[in-house]
């Protein structure tokens, strides 16, 4: 969601598509009041995801929200990406789930980036984990780095102001996504 602010405050036409079971992102759409700068529609299966997918050629950024371990929409929405951007922590855990999620792309053509999200800069395991996936050559990883803090955590059901300093990064990300494609 914070990506999606992100690009629309640039302007861009954005539509986020939450497949995820959660709804996290729907929810927070309709906990902002709905009107916040971009849609958001909840698309709980491969089928519906595949549908919202065709639906949304004229939007400058489709950006959806798979759930970890389902494999038939995370296979709908990379088919279509022209981007698959995986967000991952820097714990040990956190590595090893993004090597099987970067090992499910082996093969295909699509371009994968890995970005570093909720991270403590001064951590050691941040060093160890750019060390391992700068090393991987099936992704890159962003340059930006999204460091943990209380204003994200707590800009769930909001509408942050996103060009501000606590959310600088998002921004950054938006801008070298937009630089890269």
């Amino acid at each position: 969601m914070m990506l999606a602010f992100a690009l629309a405050s640039m302007g861009n036409r954005v539509v986020v598509l939450d497949s995820d079971k959660q709804r996290s992102a729907a929810d927070w759409f309709d906990d902002a009041g709905g009107d916040i700068g971009f849609d958001v529609r909840s698309v709980p299966t491969d089928r519906t995801l595949n549908t919202a997918l065709s639906q949304y050629d004229d939007y400058d950024y489709v950006l959806v929200d798979t759930p970890p371990g389902s494999n038939s929409i995370v296979e709908v929405a990379s088919r279509a990406a022209d981007l698959v951007l995986i967000p991952t922590g820097v714990s040990p855990l956190d590595m090893k789930r993004t090597q099987a999620t970067l090992d499910s792309f082996e093969g295909s053509n699509i371009p994968v980036a890995v970005v570093l999200v909720n991270v403590d800069k001064r951590e050691k395991l941040l060093d160890l984990a750019e060390e391992n996936l700068s090393a991987n050559s099936r992704a890159a990883l962003a340059d930006t780095i999204i460091p943990t803090r209380a204003a994200t955590r707590g800009a769930g059901g909001t509408i942050p102001r996103i060009t501000t300093k606590p959310f600088q990064e998002w921004v950054d990300l938006a801008e070298e996504l937009k630089e890269a494609f």
